[in-house]
Parts: structure tokens; sequence; C-alpha cells
């Protein structure tokens, strides 16, 4: 029987203008479409499926149907204050489950405090997800995990992957300094000692932003990340990938990084800020998640946009965001700009769980919890048009000051 990725997937394939780029995925841990594990069988993505149109042709539709879907499960995650700003601010968080249970959990987070948007606190830090909604500090773990770097040095954007050969969860996240983006990587095996950082490689500020990873079953790995020259101002970013395949005895740490490749990723109309990628399971593609901004605003007035893949260079974008700053749920929340969010996909349900980070009017950082029907989402999603777009995505924060932009992480 097809499952519902596959009939999503062959959609898109079925429905793309041959002039557009065709198609995405899901989380952390997969190969691209097509591409083969030794001794294991790809699942092929063949047969025309045969999917619902839409319920209604108002064209106001795809909105209300995605507001429906946010309203139903939105929902802010509680965080423990950290040991170093002892506040409870938390922006770039990042999931990453191992295939069973891992040191008492199956699921993992990273993430940066940022009490008072100010980067001292930016450092990475790390908790146990045990349930959607419910993460908490873990035994024997003193946050943040990366210390500060003092004057001139601030950490973000860090993101995780369960290493399949050694069992270890890497992270890779930027350091800025000297005018440098420094991609570090560091690894655990209980989650409570970390090595040493290494660096992984280097971009000019701001080049190598919000990098994310996925490590496929034989140790390939692609890395994602924004080329946005200027940083958060920026109007015109680009997206870029790097490959690495360590030895089988070497740690992740030490893995060789290539030369950085341009990804047919961009969001028409919108300059894209920050983004995670997931690996959709049995090899059926990849899902983008990603803050994005009109050109003529900055990072203080991001919307929340998915795309799909089949092989994370080719993308298929919507044309609508999935979560904006003027919905109804949004408003409630009284979120000021949608920030760096990670997914994670359960196959058996087809929900697609979503977790942003946003910036809200009491000058706060806070993570929420959404999730999707993924098929019904992306039908939706397809059933939308440039025309549908929200009027209020050019619009920019009322009370965001320009020190605070500056500041954005």
């Amino acid at each position: 029987m097809r499952s519902p990725i596959a009939s999503v997937i062959m959609v898109i394939l079925l429905t793309a203008c041959s002039d557009r780029a065709a198609l995405t995925g899901v989380r952390r841990t997969g190969r691209a479409a097509g591409d083969r594990a030794p001794g294991r069988e790809g699942r092929p993505l063949d047969g025309r499926p045969t999917m619902p149109p839409p319920a209604t042709s108002d064209p106001a539709a795809p909105l209300s149907q995605l507001q429906t879907m946010v309203a139903a499960s939105l929902t802010q995650v509680p965080m423990p204050p950290d040991g170093y700003s002892h506040a409870a601010d938390a922006v770039h968080p990042d999931l990453a489950c191992a295939p069973a249970s891992w040191n008492t959990s199956q699921c993992w987070v990273t993430y940066t405090p940022y009490m008072g948007s100010d980067p001292q606190w930016e450092n990475p830090s790390f908790l146990t997800a045990q349930t959607p909604t419910r993460w908490q500090l873990p035994d024997g773990v003193a946050n943040p995990v990366i210390p500060w770097g003092g004057p001139g040095h601030y950490n973000s954007d860090p993101d995780q992957a369960f290493d399949p050969g050694t069992g270890r969860l890497i992270t890779y996240y930027r350091e800025v300094s000297g005018g440098f983006n420094n991609i570090y990587a560091t690894s655990t095996g209980d989650g409570r000692h970390w090595s040493t950082p290494v660096l992984a490689f280097r971009e000019r500020d701001h080049d190598a932003v919000s990098p994310a990873i996925v490590i496929d079953d034989d140790r390939t790995a692609r890395m994602w990340y924004v080329r946005s020259g200027v940083g958060c101002s920026s109007g015109n970013t680009s997206i870029r990938m790097r490959t690495a395949h360590p030895a089988a005895s070497a740690a992740f740490e030490r893995a060789v990084w290539s030369d950085p490749t341009d990804v047919a990723l961009q969001q028409p109309g919108f300059t894209i800020w920050h983004l995670d990628v997931l690996a959709l399971p049995d090899h059926q593609g990849y899902v983008a998640l990603y803050a994005a901004h009109a050109p003529t605003n900055d990072c203080a007035s991001n919307d929340l946009w998915i795309a799909i893949s089949p092989d994370g260079v080719r993308w298929h974008t919507f044309p609508v965001p999935v979560m904006w700053r003027g919905m109804p749920a949004a408003r409630k929340l009284k979120v000021r700009t949608w920030y760096r969010g990670t997914m994670s996909y359960d196959a058996a349900t087809d929900t697609l769980h979503f977790w942003p980070s946003a910036l809200t009017a009491d000058g706060r950082w806070n993570v929420y919890h959404a999730a999707f029907d993924f098929s019904e989402l992306v039908r939706t999603l397809l059933s939308a048009t440039p025309a549908d777009q929200p009027t209020d995505l050019l619009q920019q924060p009322s009370r965001v000051s320009a020190a605070l932009r500056n500041r954005m992480p």
C-alpha cells in the first residue's frame, strides 16, 4: 500500500510546472529519494495517486483551512530556566530522535537561551523531550553545554542528529567571531558529557546561518545553511549545501566537508532567514521549514513556510506560509516574529510536528508546538495561489526597535 507521503510527493511531481524545481520531504535521517543504501531496496515513487480536490473554490479557503489546523493544536512549550541566565527565554530549537530509546529517552532538544535578546546568553543548551510539550533538563546536565566565548563572540543556531555508526548525538553550531561564521561540531554518548568542539568549516559573516544537518544510515551527511551576506537585514539570501561521509572508524567531528553547492530553494517574493530540514522515512524526500520575510523588511518580521524535495537540491515551494504573524492564533499569543523551528514526522499517523520559536510583544522568546495531518497540509498548500497570500506579510512589527533588530539571533 502506498504511504501518504509517497502520494503527496507524487501529486507534487505531477502538478508542478515544468519550469519549477520539484519537491521535498521530512526529518533527520534520510537519503535522497532514488538513492539506494547498500543492501536496502529503495521505494520507487511510481503510479498516479488520486487525491481529493480542495473542499471549496472559495479563494479564502486555503488560509481558513490553515488557520483551523494551527488553532487546533498551537500551544506554548514550557521551557525550564537555563543555568546561566536563569530565564526561560529560548530560540533556535532543534529536535533529534533516536531509532530507539537512547540514555533513557528517545528524543532530545538543543536550543539557545536568549534572555533580553542578549547574545551573551545565546549558547547551545540541551533538554530531553518527554512529550511534544514536556521538555526538561536531563539529570547531570548544566546548561549551557557550550559556554559563551566572551566579548566579540556569540554562539547560535545549534542543530543535531544521531550518528548511526557510533550511536552518538552530533551537534553543530555557529560561532560568530572575527568576521566569520565558524561551524563547530561536538558530540555526546550519554547526553551529559560532550567532546571538545572541532571546527567543521567557516564562511565569512553571515554566510553560514542556521545549519541544518541530516545523517543517513551509511553516515552520509548533508548540511544546508543560509548565505545571507549582511545578516538579518538582508533582502537577498540563498541556500547552500555541503556533504560529508566520514570513514567507518572516524569520529563525526573529524568529517571533511565538501565545498558548498547552491540549492534551488527560494521563496518567491520573500527572503529566507533561518531553516531546518527533515528527512522523510523510507528515502521519500525532505521537508524544509523556514522563516522568511519580505525583502523590504528584515528578520523581525518573519513568517513560517515549508518546501518539499526529492533529493535536497530541487525544492517545490508553496505560495502561502503555514503560520504567519497575522493569523488569529499568532495574534492571540502576541507573536511579533516567527523564528527558527524544528520538526518531526510520525509515519504511523501521518503527523508532521512543528516547534517554532518566536519573539512576542513582551520581548520574550518562546517555543511553540503545532501538529498537522501532513497530507492534508500539503493538499491545502497545493490549492493556494499567490493571490491567497495574507495581506499582512509585508507589514513590519510596529514596536520592534532598531536596536532589538540588530540583536536578532
